[in-house]
C-alpha cells in the first residue's frame, strides 16, 4: 500500500504513476495490491496474480471493459526458470525496458519512477518475455501488445496512445560485484532497488557500477511507429548511490531527448535523502523539467514499510506553468 498526505499541491499537480491528480488536503491512495504467488514443487514453474484495488480511487479512470481492468491487473503470469541463465515469463507482467521499470515501486528512493519514465515507459503489459542473469551480464527481450482497447491511457501526452505492439530488449553489465548484496538478489535484506545496500552487505565499502542499454519499438494501428533508446548507469560506494539514465526516442521523424538523475545518501540504515533532476523533452507544452527531493524513514530492515516527506518543482517549457507538491508519503507492504 502506498498513500500520500498531500500538504500543498498546484490546481495541475499529480503524482507520476499515470499522472494521478493531487489536490491539496486530500489524501490520495496510490497504491492497494494484493496477490497471490504459487511454486511448483515438482517443476520450475511459478504462478503470479496480482491486482490493484486502489484503481477506483483514482481522480480519473479510463472507460472501457479492457483498459479499467488492465489498470486492476498488475501482474497474471507463469515464469518458468530452468536455471538462473534462463527464464520465461508469458501473461501480463512488468516491461523491463528503462532502469526505473526493473525495480519495484516500492523500492524507489522517492517513491515512485521519474515523471519521464512514467510517461514514456510502458509498465505492465500482456505478452511474453525472456530473461536471465549470465553472471556479470543480465539480459532480457520480450513483445507485448499496446492496445488502447486493453491498457489504461494517460490523457495527454501517452507515445502508446493509438498502440498495437511493442517490442525490447535490454542488456545490463555489471563488472566487478553485485549491486544488490548478493546474486541472486534477496539474500541481503533491504539491498533491493538503487539506494545504498544496507550495511550487513559484504560488498558495502566496495565501490560497484553497473550500465545498461534498452532499445524500444512500438508500431501504432495507424502504421506510425516509435523506437526509444536508453542508456543508463548506476553505482555504488558506501553510504552514496547514484543513478542516471539518457533517454532518446524517434517519433513520426520527431526526435525527443529526456531523461533523470539521481543522488541518494543514507546516513544510516534506516534514513535515506535523495534528490532527483530530470527533463522530458517531448511532453506537452515544449517539454517538461522537474527537480524533487525525498527524506524517508524506512521502519522495516527490508526497507518496504517507510514514511517521509517528497517535494518537487515542475515547468513546462512554453508557459512555465507550475506543477509543483510537497506530500507525506506513507508506505506498507507485508
Amino acid at each position: 500500500m502506498r498513500a500520500l498526505g498531500v500538504l500543498t499541491a498546484n490546481r495541475l499537480a499529480s503524482w507520476p504513476a499515470r499522472r494521478f491528480g493531487l489536490e491539496t488536503q486530500l489524501p490520495a491512495l496510490i497504491a492497494a495490491r494484493a496477490g497471490l504467488r504459487v511454486a511448483l514443487h515438482d517443476a520450475p514453474i511459478v504462478l503470479v496474480a496480482r491486482a490493484d484495488i486502489a484503481e477506483s480511487a483514482r481522480p480519473y479512470v479510463a472507460p472501457g471493459v479492457g483498459p479499467v481492468t488492465g489498470s486492476v491487473i498488475d501482474d497474471l503470469y507463469a515464469a518458468w526458470q530452468p536455471s538462473p541463465e534462463l527464464e520465461l515469463v508469458v501473461g501480463r507482467a512488468r516491461v523491463p525496458w528503462s532502469k526505473p521499470r526493473q525495480f519495484e515501486e516500492l523500492d524507489e528512493p522517492l517513491g515512485a519512477p521519474p515523471f519521464v519514465v512514467d510517461r514514456i515507459a510502458p509498465d505492465r503489459r500482456y505478452g511474453a518475455l525472456v530473461t536471465g542473469d549470465l553472471g556479470a551480464v543480465a539480459y532480457a527481450a520480450g513483445g507485448w501488445e499496446d492496445l488502447d482497447a486493453l491498457e489504461p491511457r494517460e490523457r495527454v501526452g501517452d507515445p502508446s496512445a493509438g498502440g498495437a505492439l511493442l517490442g525490447g530488449a535490454w542488456i545490463e553489465w555489471t563488472p566487478r560485484a553485485p549491486m544488490y548484496g548478493s546474486n541472486p538478489t534477496g539474500r541481503v535484506v533491504g539491498a533491493r532497488g538503487p539506494l545504498p545496500t544496507p550495511r550487513t552487505d559484504p560488498w558495502f565499502d566496495t565501490w560497484r557500477v553497473s550500465f545498461g542499454a534498452g532499445g524500444l519499438a512500438r508500431v501504432r494501428e495507424d502504421g506510425s511507429s516509435r523506437f526509444d533508446l536508453s542508456l543508463s548507469g548506476l553505482t555504488k560506494w558506501g553510504p552514496l548511490a547514484a543513478q542516471a539514465e539518457l533517454l532518446i526516442a524517434r517519433d513520426r521523424g520527431k526526435q525527443e531527448v529526456g531523461g533523470h538523475a539521481e543522488l541518494m545518501v543514507t546516513p544510516i540504515d534506516r534514513i535515506a535523502l535523495s534528490v532527483r533532476g530530470e527533463l522530458d523533452g517531448g511532453a506537452p507544452g515544449g517539454g517538461e523539467w522537474s527537480a524533487a527531493s525525498a527524506i524517508q524513514y524506512h521502519v522495516t530492515k527490508d526497507r518496504r514499510n517507510r514514511i517521509g516527506v517528497v517535494g518537487w518543482l515542475r515547468r513546462d517549457e512554453n508557459r512555465g506553468t507550475p506543477y509543483d507538491g510537497l506530500v507525506v508519503f506513507l508506505q506498507a507492504s507485508l
